[in-house]
């Protein structure tokens, strides 16, 4: 899976962009239905609002209104018009049964529809360097576990490998949240040393891999068949 680009984006920001790409470049029409899973409060609705989409959102555990309830665990449950595209925004993380999961994502897809994803980065090199300090990688705590569902650990290799057994193909990866900063508004007071360190050698991992750019990553994939 070969890296396309480090992009300053945020998840929401990012996912509009390939949203508008593939509408643009691939599908050729603004015209379609979107399911946004894992959709909480519909936050990525006010980034891609189109009145000629038909956006839908489904939640384990909804908290608008407007989102229904799914279990990706079980078959898309309604009689709904398919997508063409389905998001699903750091999600992938919280499955205890992925492959399950992805093999119903991909059976609601429309053929030749698009799946577009984003998930913390455990190559990031945030992650590397507290996992050094810690001994677990950032996200993926004991404390993530109990508060978040952190159950997944969703390593590049092992994405690419639950999508392509589940039936599509990668069309881009590229990290998020762009690279990291050495000097902003946190960096004073008297850890102003410790902090200046740490990120010299977060600056120097991403210099050495640019997978570990970006705190979080992002996946564009076409369901083959």
């Amino acid at each position: 899976m070969q890296l396309k680009e480090n992009s300053p984006l945020d998840r929401y920001n990012w996912t509009k962009k390939k949203i508008d790409e593939i509408k643009s470049n691939a599908l050729k029409t603004n015209s379609i239905t979107l399911y946004d899973i894992g959709s909480r409060d519909n936050i990525l609705k006010k980034y891609i609002a189109d009145e000629e989409m038909d956006y839908r959102a489904f939640d384990l555990e909804p908290l608008d209104a407007t989102a229904e309830q799914w279990d990706i665990e079980q078959q898309f449950p309604y009689q709904h018009k398919p997508p063409q595209i389905i998001t699903m925004l750091e999600i992938v993380e919280h499955l205890q049964n992925p492959w399950l999961c992805m093999k119903n994502i991909f059976e609601t897809l429309t053929p030749g529809g698009y799946l577009v994803l984003t998930t913390p980065n455990p190559t990031a090199s945030n992650s590397r360097l507290y996992l050094m300090r810690n001994g677990a990688l950032a996200c993926f705590t004991k404390t993530d576990l109990e508060l978040n569902h952190h159950v997944f650990i969703p390593w590049p290799h092992i994405i690419e490998r639950l999508l392509t057994d589940s039936g599509f193909e990668i069309v881009e990866y590229s990290t998020i949240d762009g690279k990291t900063q050495l000097f902003d508004k946190n960096m004073g007071g008297l850890a102003f040393p410790v902090r200046l360190a740490s990120r010299l050698i977060k600056k120097a991992i991403e210099s050495a891999d640019p997978t570990a750019c970006g705190m979080s990553y992002g996946i564009v994939a076409k369901r083959i068949g």
